[in-house]
């Protein structure tokens, strides 16, 4: 009587101990997901700030009226921040606020593609008015926001926060990821105790030789799941004993580890099979992007040999071009493949201009020159046919643009010409000026500076010039220490006795 007691108060320790558990993880689990909330939707809200306050995207021009080139936006725009998420001036969905500043309306127009949330626990919804404006799950974007307590039990850990120019962010757990941590965190707080009460009721239906051989017993599952946890290879050995219920109970502890150990073996072959797959993937994809940029060089160097007899113009251009972007903090990957890819075939046009253009030698007469700058409108309709390659699009039709709005096909200016255009434009304009060509040589890099010096403000921005020259620098340095060096080990080679 005073063992059966004895252990029914050990089984209410027990399940006490489970409880008080299984709710202190769920504590512990509640706050840190509502701290990462927190700091996630600080972080995101920060960053939507920053664009919109650095206007980082398209800006144009409206009228009071709220139009452009003729068409009235009045019924989707407003100042502040807008729900319409058609492109205006750029393709695809976009973020919109229009400025009142100076007598005049600006339209700021962030492309969605511009904004990352990267992290996938999580899902954020930024709305205006009650619609969907970004989200990191993109089917949601354009559509009416649900009331919250439509999110399902997540929701007891959605964030808002208002941004300082009028959006609505709004962050919650991703609803798997918030299900499937739920559930490892249950299986922590019961697998372990659950088999120490398993044992303790065995115990409370035994005699003192029973509750000997489960306590020995108790002792090897213990073992066993610590080197479980630690990732040790575990096998069963059965105690003796003579008690049928305890046999049961080895038996089914031996089946456990005995699938367990089979099961991780069967991870353990999948994952190394995964690794050499995923290994092969990369090395075929880093030989398949080698190859498509040999391709794509030896288009852009035929064009170029049949144009200025060299192939290396628009190679120099693309070596430049990336190493102002560095100078200039750019370190997005699609950003950098543009202007790789850009610099490359920016001249690509050309294969469509006729040779007796293409090829004069005197000047271009007012009809040819407009032929000669179709070759940015063709350029641009012959990449525009790689999926996924608009940035690059944009730097073969605009990389004759010119800040003051002076140049082709377009006419735009600063406020409208990309970056990355002006990037390669000013390369392109200094490569060609250190070259030699039919009917001019090849200036100095002091004296191609100098002249386009005279350019800045019309055809190129201040500060950009002013990096670009940095760079030039930095080239011309390295290139007179590798001068210097050769140099020296010339002469340390002739010093040697023959």
């Amino acid at each position: 009587m005073d063992s059966s007691n004895s252990s029914k108060r050990i089984g209410i320790v027990v399940n006490t101990i489970v409880l008080l558990l299984l709710i202190t993880l769920l504590v512990v689990y509640y706050f840190k997901i509502d701290r990462d909330s927190t700091v996630y939707i600080q972080s995101f809200s920060e960053m939507l700030d920053s664009y919109i306050e650095n206007r980082v995207g398209v800006v144009t021009e409206l009228s009071k009226e709220m139009t452009i080139n003729g068409v009235d936006y009045s019924q989707h725009l407003r100042i502040g921040p807008n729900f319409y998420l058609h492109g205006i001036s750029i393709k695809g969905y976009s973020l919109k606020y229009v400025f009142d500043e100076n007598d005049k309306l600006v339209l700021l127009e962030i492309p969605i593609s511009m904004i990352k949330f990267p992290v996938r626990d999580f899902k954020i919804i930024v709305e205006v008015d009650g619609r969907v404006v970004y989200s990191s799950d993109k089917g949601l974007v354009g559509n009416v926001v649900k009331h919250r307590t439509s999110l399902g039990l997540a929701d007891i850990v959605t964030k808002t926060e208002a941004t300082k120019y009028g959006f609505f962010v709004m962050i919650s757990p991703n609803p798997s990821v918030f299900l499937s941590n739920l559930s490892i965190t249950f299986l922590i707080g019961f697998v372990p105790l659950i088999a120490l009460g398993f044992l303790n009721n065995i115990n409370a239906s035994k005699e003192k030789d029973l509750e000997k051989a489960a306590t020995a017993l108790r002792s090897i599952v213990s073992d066993m799941i610590l080197r479980v946890e630690t990732g040790e290879y575990v096998e069963y050995e059965p105690i003796e004993t003579k008690h049928l219920p305890l046999l049961k109970v080895q038996d089914a502890i031996y089946n456990l580890f005995t699938r367990y150990t089979e099961a991780i073996a069967g991870y353990k072959s999948t994952t190394e099979e995964l690794e050499n797959t995923m290994a092969q993937i990369e090395e075929m994809q880093s030989a398949l992007e080698e190859r498509n940029f040999l391709l794509i060089n030896t288009l852009a160097e035929t064009v170029e040999l049949k144009d200025i007899g060299t192939g290396e113009h628009s190679k120099k251009v693309m070596q430049l071009s990336l190493a102002l972007a560095t100078k200039l903090g750019i370190t997005d990957p699609e950003e950098l493949n543009a202007i790789k890819y850009g610099a490359i075939l920016h001249d690509i046009g050309k294969i469509g201009i006729p040779d007796q253009i293409l090829l004069k030698q005197g000047k271009l007469t007012a009809e040819e020159f407009e032929v000669m700058k179709s070759h940015t409108i063709l350029g641009e309709r012959v990449v525009s046919q790689i999926p996924g390659w608009e940035l690059v699009a944009d730097i073969v039709r605009h990389h004759h643009e010119n800040i003051d709005g002076s140049g082709y096909p377009d006419g735009l200016s600063k406020g409208t010409l990309s970056l990355r255009a002006q990037i390669v434009s000013i390369v392109d304009v200094f490569t060609a000026l250190t070259e030699d060509r039919p009917y001019r040589n090849a200036l100095t890099p002091k004296e191609a500076l100098e002249l386009m010096e005279s350019m800045v403000g019309k055809k190129f921005d201040t500060e950009l010039f002013g990096k670009f020259k940095e760079v030039i620098a930095e080239q011309l340095e390295l290139v007179s220490f590798l001068e210097n060096v050769n140099d020296e080990m010339g002469d340390s080679e002739g010093g040697y006795p023959a």
